[in-house]
């Protein structure tokens, strides 16, 4: 044992005889105010009493018979771990759709405050909300946990995360970024867990909220108020969930359809399709242009940044056209968004300039849908 070591087992020992000498006690009380002191004390000796405060809570539920146990309702069987153990636990079994396992991460008093949402304050509610994500295609990346400080509510946690929701992966939209969770943890337990989701800023209503938004309000007009509070949020029930699950799909393949069932034959189809070429044509012209009057070629960023604003520049001129209806959501559902992805991924994403690669994968998705070879 190291000098340190014995210091620690010195600190642990006296604290176990002051708790004990003065027997009978108030067992939870004490088991309380022990677990206070040695939190104090690992403020001082962060490393090594990070493992000796975990001997400690084991000697002392065994020395008098079980001081630290938990609750069944509120409590996780397993000794607390690192806040953000915990965390990542609770987010793991969150983005997996694991409603009995995440809520052995929560306090009574988390779920009353809402977690999530504001309005998830019950079990039921909280189970439904988790079911929902599963129905919307939802998926999430955590990218980590910092910590934002201690204080009396416990550690202050902030998780980034990307996200997929409306089966956008399946359409080759997104990850959205630009989120992140903020949780409380104490004593081994979430206090409070809330999601802030970037839902303009990334790009995630543009592309995907709004178009199949109105993809059910055309097509399925009578499943809008089944499935919607409002135009900003979803309904969430039993039968909504249902809804969403099956619509969402619908839409993925609507607007995936394969390329040789475009019906260009079609005199109204062709006639849109010449239209958007010419369109592209000029923008590529454009394009050539500024990309000649780079000073210092080859310049990188800023030929990639010409790229993108001749794009923005290009997009509201081709959703002007009328859209035949035999190809309608192909294009408004996923050629436009996909647009809009590739001409906002600067901004979005915040990549440095020196760090800017084309967005090639962007960019061949929509090279090859008809009409935009050229865009």
């Amino acid at each position: 044992m190291t000098g340190r070591q014995d210091d620690v087992g010195r600190t642990l020992r006296s604290l176990l005889l002051e708790e004990t000498s003065a027997m009978p006690v108030d067992t939870h009380n004490a088991a309380l105010g022990l677990r206070r002191r040695i939190a104090h004390t690992r403020k001082r000796r962060r490393v090594t009493l990070a493992v000796a405060a975990s001997v400690a809570a084991a000697v002392v539920a065994t020395a008098v018979g079980g001081w630290l146990g938990v609750d069944k309702a509120d409590d996780p069987a397993q000794n607390p771990e690192q806040p953000e153990a915990v965390a990542g636990e609770f987010l793991d079994a969150y983005g997996s759709f694991d409603a009995d396992r995440a809520l052995t991460y929560l306090t009574t008093d988390a779920i009353a405050q809402g977690v999530v949402e504001e309005d998830r304050t019950t079990l039921e509610q909280l189970r439904l909300g988790i079911a929902s994500e599963r129905a919307l295609g939802y998926k999430q990346t955590i990218h980590g946990c910092e910590h934002q400080g201690n204080s009396a509510s416990g550690v202050s946690l902030r998780c980034a995360f990307d996200f997929h929701a409306i089966r956008s992966d399946e359409i080759g939209l997104g990850p959205y970024t630009g989120n992140y969770w903020s949780l409380t943890v104490r004593d081994g337990k979430i206090v409070s867990a809330r999601r802030e989701v970037e839902f303009m800023a990334s790009g995630f209503s543009d592309q995907i909220w709004e178009p199949f938004h109105a993809w059910v309000s055309i097509e399925h007009p009578d499943d809008v108020v089944a499935m919607y509070t409002d135009e900003s949020n979803e309904r969430v029930t039993e039968d909504s969930n249902r809804l969403w699950e099956q619509r969402t799909a619908e839409y993925a393949a609507v607007v995936t359809q394969n390329l040789d069932a475009y019906p260009l034959d079609q005199p109204e189809v062709a006639a849109y399709v010449a239209q958007l070429e010419s369109i592209c044509s000029a923008a590529q012209a454009n394009l050539s242009e500024e990309i000649q009057a780079i000073p210092d070629p080859p310049n990188q960023p800023a030929q990639i940044e010409a790229h993108e604003r001749i794009m923005r520049e290009t997009i509201p001129q081709l959703r002007a056209l009328t859209v035949p209806e035999a190809v309608r959501w192909p294009y408004e559902g996923r050629a436009f968004p996909l647009m809009e992805a590739f001409s906002q991924f600067g901004n979005v994403n915040k990549v440095p300039p020196d760090e800017r690669q084309l967005e090639t994968l962007l960019l061949s998705r929509i090279r090859l849908i008809p009409g935009l070879d050229k865009c």
